[in-house]
């Protein structure tokens, strides 16, 4: 019988270059990326979200992106099992299967099969709730709750902002009546992470948001919002997507936009940080300053990936 198929990943914080540094080390190594982002699962939604462009995708088969539509649900237990069709997909044309992406709970939901019924909130989804919740108040949350679990909402006040929110968090984990296998990945898994300053973080983080702004972005929350998709959805309200609506409705200046964006991607990236530090299995690349792509990092993510792996 073969051997169950290896995986390997890279993570980190938003900002800090995952996606060029998978499209050097295509170069160098047989592979297919698969998409772990939560936010990247939603079709048209391509700047907001940093998605790989056509030049990236044309070069190197990218999966798991543009699964439903904005005002489509979609849960950790969905990305789970399109992830585990995917990979036996890729390993049968010969390639390594190589998750990229910054959304801790679906790594780890996909690596190590736990019940998410007792893990951790998606960061992402949480923070999408808290914006929600104060734009529009606790009840659009609660209808919300009543359309995906209707019974979850009749054993809860729905009144109580902190009950609601934690309900649709569970409805998020777990997905409607699509339980996660309990098992982890039966194969070889190598992860590796790349790690930045603060600092220096902060600044690509800085320079991302002010680039949303003048490339886009803008354009392309109001077509979302022109299609008549909800702003108090969380996808819309993600970092740089809530900005961008409430500059469109006159109640933040485009400088008020840019720096909130901003802000709440730093406290994303820095929450990001925490999740994956807590895994002892990635291995740490330094980046320091440098692109990701740089030689000298795609030359020490290729020799780890390679001495895990073998």
């Amino acid at each position: 019988m073969a051997s169950p198929a290896p995986i390997a990943a890279i993570v980190g914080p938003t900002g800090s270059g995952k996606t060029d540094l998978a499209l050097a080390l295509a170069r160098r190594l047989p592979l297919e990326i698969l998409v772990a982002d939560s936010r990247q699962v939603y079709r048209e939604m391509e700047i907001g979200t940093a998605k790989p462009d056509h030049a990236a995708r044309a070069a190197v088969p990218h999966h798991l992106l543009d699964l439903v539509a904005p005002d489509q649900p979609f849960s950790v237990a969905d990305w789970v099992a399109a992830a585990r069709t995917t990979i036996p997909e890729v390993v049968a044309r010969g390639r390594l299967p190589l998750v990229v992406g910054g959304s801790g709970l679906y790594v780890s939901a996909l690596v190590d099969g736990y019940a998410l019924e007792a893990g951790a909130p998606d960061p992402v989804y949480r923070q999408q709730l808290a914006a929600a919740l104060a734009t529009g108040g606790v009840e659009p949350l609660a209808e919300r709750l009543i359309r995906a679990d209707p019974d979850a909402a009749r054993r809860i006040d729905l009144r109580n902002p902190r009950r609601v929110t934690r309900a649709l968090e569970r409805v998020e984990a777990i997905g409607h009546g699509s339980p996660l296998d309990p098992h982890p990945w039966p194969g070889r898994v190598a992860m590796i992470g790349i790690d930045r300053p603060r600092d220096v973080l902060n600044a690509r983080i800085d320079a991302r948001a002010a680039w949303l702004f003048g490339h886009g972005l803008l354009d392309e929350v109001r077509a979302l919002l022109d299609a008549g998709h909800d702003p108090s959805r969380p996808p819309l309200t993600s970092h740089g997507y809530g900005e961008a609506a409430r500059y469109l409705a006159g109640e933040w200046s485009l400088e008020e936009a840019v720096a909130m964006t901003a802000r709440r991607t730093r406290q994303y990236a820095k929450r990001q940080a925490t999740w994956f530090r807590r895994d002892r299995r990635i291995v740490w690349v330094e980046a320091g300053e440098a692109p990701a792509d740089a030689p000298g990092v795609v030359d020490e993510a290729e020799r780890v990936l390679r001495a895990l792996l073998a």
